[in-house]
């Protein structure tokens, strides 16, 4: 069994430890500092030093009562059961993790508090924290969840205590905790002062205004959220901070007032592209009606603008059963279709990637692709292939 000193004092980042176990991943100490993958929180990483050398620790994980530190490969004939070996976590890492951890038991506690809703699943993981809840909130509901966790993470500090208690105890106070309760005989207690209580073998930090900012950048589906702490929140605020600033000046308006005007030309773009649907449809229900020419009994049109292929595609019954379309767009791509059995449409394709390079594919009614050498007259260069055949 490995005793956990990362129970008794999660700041510390140096120790030393005797090898008890020694498997094909890695070591097993006595004691260490290092925390193993649980609880969906990520490992510690750092070292374990022996005889002047240095082993890189990238992952520690659970085996029963064992922790394993998975170490480089060569480790076995230089490590033996029975040595000591210095270990050192790294600390920038670890405080990471530590924060991402304890902010998430903010949110989740002010989530139940305030809207009565649990979370389901949470990831933590170097100053990155995602969060799934039971129920959709609405983005008025999350401003007041944010509102309330920034304060406690930046000016309103609560304490953070551990402890542990025996199962029975636990039991006596199930209302208080938010978390089931584990099968185990000891339970390990986080308390966030007047906030929180809960169930939790993780490492946290000793005071909620360690924290800092957090910065929320990923809101879906009203149930999961994704949030940065620590300096990613830092680096990531001021980003975005400058780009809005940016994009404000360039809408000529004060940074406060960005978003309405972004909206109002979202909603003016919305409307283009309602006119643009309306014309490409008066466009292509006019040009169904005048083919370009006649070659052995098909029809050609010639597309030569980046139509909307949905639109394309849902006016196909205005156009002659023997129609043969071609559509050119930018960057030498082209569609063929060919709604009848005359012409098929991926043979056609085909030929003209075997003359002109390039790649493609589709089914006898429509292909796509791309020509490495775009013909100077795609129109005269199809019509030979149509002759041809």
């Amino acid at each position: 069994m490995s005793e956990k000193l990362y129970w008794k004092d999660a700041y510390e980042t140096k120790f030393s430890a005797k090898v008890i176990a020694i498997n094909e991943e890695g070591v097993v100490l006595e004691k260490t500092l290092f925390y193993p993958e649980s609880g969906n929180q990520a490992s510690d990483l750092g070292s374990l030093s022996i005889r002047n050398l240095k082993f890189k620790v990238d992952k520690v994980s659970k085996d029963g009562e064992h922790i394993v530190h998975h170490i480089s490969s060569d480790f076995k004939d230089k490590i033996n059961v029975g040595d000591e070996v210095d270990g050192e976590i790294d600390w920038e890492y670890r405080y990471g993790i530590m924060k991402a951890h304890t902010s998430q038991h903010i949110f989740s506690a002010v989530i139940k508090n305030k809207f009565d809703i649990d979370t389901v699943r949470a990831n933590l993981n170097f100053e990155d924290v995602f969060l799934q809840m039971s129920q959709e909130i609405d983005y008025k509901q999350l401003n007041e969840i944010l509102t309330k966790v920034n304060s406690i993470c930046t000016s309103h500090n609560l304490t953070v205590d551990a402890r542990v208690i025996p199962n029975i105890e636990a039991e006596k106070i199930t209302e208080r905790i938010r978390s089931a309760i584990p099968d185990e005989s000891k339970i390990r207690l986080i308390e966030i002062k007047d906030l929180d209580l809960v169930c939790c073998g993780g490492t946290h930090i000793q005071n909620t205004i360690e924290i800092g900012r957090i910065y929320t950048y990923e809101f879906k589906k009203g149930t999961e959220i994704r949030y940065f702490v620590g300096n990613k929140a830092l680096l990531l605020g001021s980003k975005i901070n400058l780009e809005l600033i940016a994009l404000a000046n360039e809408l000529n308006n004060p940074l406060v007032k960005t978003l309405n005007v972004i909206k109002k030309r979202m909603k003016l773009f919305e409307t283009h592209q309602e006119q643009q649907r309306d014309l490409s449809i008066m466009f292509l229900e006019a040009l169904s009606k005048s083919p370009l020419k006649e070659i052995n009994e098909v029809s050609l049109f010639y597309i030569n603008f980046n139509v909307d292929i949905k639109i394309l595609n849902k006016s196909l019954d205005n156009f002659p059963s023997n129609s043969l379309i071609i559509v050119k767009f930018e960057d030498n791509k082209i569609r063929i279709l060919s709604p009848n059995e005359i012409i098929d449409s991926n043979k056609l394709l085909q030929e003209l990637i075997q003359k002109y390079g390039g790649k493609g594919g589709g089914n006898p009614k429509s292909s796509q692709g791309f020509l490495e050498k775009m013909p100077e007259k795609l129109l005269s260069e199809i019509e030979l292939l149509l002759s041809r055949d």
